[in-house]
């Protein structure tokens, strides 16, 4: 018959606790019998914090680099239509500008034209209007034939028609009769690239644009995942960020987009998470250091990393069990520890109950009494 010890423990001997220790060393003693067993007191009993042995998926963790970038879908590089020359910047690179904020005039020659343009076509349409309205009042009085009216009509149409194009290009290209063309913001947020200024001659062929305008309350971050990564990551991957600006904060997103192309000079793969900018602390071009983290396919059986006992190289979990109740010491091993949890490789079923609190304390009591 087992030999069942009874396991008495002043109650002020608790007042050390040792709860919130992740892998603990005990001292040097001799390795205890694992298949003794002693029953607890119910008073000790009650004030144990008890884990549960559960089967997880284990978590899989890469660690990758990247860049902040500006997210595309809310950025808008602006590229005047028209040719001319810079005669005035009004704003400069980091500064938050409203829609509709006017950013640069450029003088322009064809603004003149767009002008006259509108000008002439506005007084062939009058002519027109006027030119239809004897036409009708002649056919009315029997002095015009009904072909007459019609021609008359179709070329006031026409007329209405030229004027109508007129206007809408002298609005595409800032509206109101001026020589001069008013590089406007079409949405709101930050002047991330200015290549505008004063004196500069700016043609529509120009390949940069002249202002890029983004909104830094969402960015990108562009993930380089090299080739021995690659299998690992996929989208929906949760993926937490931090920098060297900020390297006590931690920036949370989600991959949802993995471009599937290497590098042929660095031989990486970009990924893109999408990441929340609050109070715009990540900005275009800062370096950031990424985990990404995953579940894989395989489950194993998982424990609070709290209750885990270190001892002589080797690791333990004290394990209530149903009689009396009573306790017993188990070495378990370790296939991998994440951020607080402990997956076992073997030694503990689903569903065993560990003890969670003062385990260092009644294990080493324990092991004295061998």
């Amino acid at each position: 018959m087992q030999n069942i010890k009874k396991l008495y423990i002043p109650a002020a001997v608790f007042i050390i606790s040792i709860q919130g220790i992740l892998l603990t060393g005990c001292g040097s003693k001799t390795v205890p019998d694992k298949s003794a067993q002693w029953a607890l007191s119910d008073s000790l009993l009650r004030t144990l914090v008890v884990d549960t042995a559960a089967t997880a998926s284990v978590d899989n963790e890469i660690m990758l680099t990247g860049k902040i970038s500006e997210n595309e879908d809310k950025t808008a590089r602006i590229f005047p239509m028209v040719s001319g020359i810079v005669t005035e910047v009004k704003v400069h690179s980091g500064d938050f500008v409203k829609k509709g904020q006017v950013l640069a005039v450029i003088k322009s020659p064809e603004m003149a034209g767009f002008t006259a343009d509108q000008r002439i076509t506005g007084s062939d349409m009058a002519t027109a209007k006027r030119n239809m309205e004897v036409a009708e009042s002649f056919y009315k009085s029997g002095l015009n034939s009904r072909k007459d009216y019609e021609e008359a009509k179709s070329n006031y149409d026409k007329a209405v028609a030229a004027y109508n194009k007129s206007s809408a290009v002298l609005e595409i290209n800032g509206g109101a009769h001026q020589t001069s063309y008013l590089v406007k913001a079409p949405v709101p947020g930050f002047v991330i690239s200015k290549r505008a200024a004063e004196s500069m001659q700016w043609r529509p062929d120009n390949s940069d644009p002249i202002f890029v305008v983004a909104d830094l309350n969402n960015v990108w971050a562009m993930i380089n995942v090299f080739e021995s990564d690659i299998s690992g990551i996929r989208e929906g991957d949760q993926v937490q960020m931090s920098t060297l600006s900020y390297p006590d904060k931690t920036f949370t997103g989600k991959i949802d987009k993995i471009y599937n192309v290497l590098d042929p000079e660095t031989k990486v793969m970009k990924a893109r998470v999408v990441v929340d900018n609050p109070g715009f602390f990540l900005k275009p071009e800062m370096f950031v250091r990424a985990k990404a983290k995953r579940h894989v396919d395989s489950n194993l059986v998982s424990i609070p990393s709290r209750g885990i006992i270190f001892d002589h190289d080797k690791y333990y979990v004290l394990v209530l069990t149903n009689a009396k109740p009573g306790v017993t010491i188990r070495e378990i091993q370790v296939a991998k520890t994440v951020e607080g949890r402990t997956y076992i490789a073997s030694g503990l079923k689903e569903g065993e109950r560990i003890i969670a609190s003062r385990q260092v304390f009644i294990y080493d009591t324990l092991s004295d009494q061998q």
